[in-house]
């Protein structure tokens, strides 16, 4: 049985988050004290309470929801606690009226934002034309999250550790 829930992290999670995240190829992922800040989690647990996969959102903007990060555990892959985690985020800002916006190389993730009728664009710089209106506001959303040298200095390492070929997609879903 798997449980979605919204709650804090605690500790001993936002160090095992960190330290698993940091061997993905496809997360640039946040500090322990980001996490322990964090308001916008999503967990997946088992009945005994374990953590078995997290999503994040943040809100920038008048009206937007990234889903910062999507993660589930190596050893609980391929039950679908990934899209039902991905699926709730979605669902939830939906409901409030919110714009997505979301950054993924995963293709299982890629797959997802495919099946929900995002827009996708391969680059920062090849906006999509229905969101022109919301191009400065992403623009400064993503020069804000790189200021943080941590997530810069992430995104390198990672560029050289995986070396990988897969290409990040960008998406957003405009809300009602």
């Amino acid at each position: 049985m798997v449980k979605i829930i919204h709650r804090k992290l605690t500790a001993n999670e936002a160090e095992l988050l960190v330290k698993e995240i940091q061997g993905t190829p496809y997360i640039v992922g946040y500090t322990f004290k980001e996490w322990m800040q964090a308001e916008n989690i999503r967990m997946a647990e088992d009945e005994n309470g374990h953590l078995m996969g997290v999503s994040l959102d943040t809100e920038f903007g008048k009206n937007w929801t990234k889903i910062a990060v999507l993660y589930v555990r190596k050893q609980f892959r391929g039950q679908g606690i990934g899209k039902r985690l991905f699926y709730a985020a979605c669902e939830e800002a939906i409901a409030h009226g919110r714009n997505l916006y979301t950054i993924s190389a995963n293709p299982i993730v890629i797959n997802m934002i495919h099946d929900l009728e995002f827009s996708t664009f391969p680059s920062l710089f090849a906006f999509p034309e229905a969101a022109q209106t919301h191009k400065r506001t992403i623009y400064s959303h993503t020069l804000k999250w790189l200021a943080n040298f941590y997530h810069l200095k992430e995104l390198i390492r990672k560029h050289y550790v995986y070396k990988s070929k897969e290409k990040f997609v960008y998406a957003i879903r405009l809300g009602s």
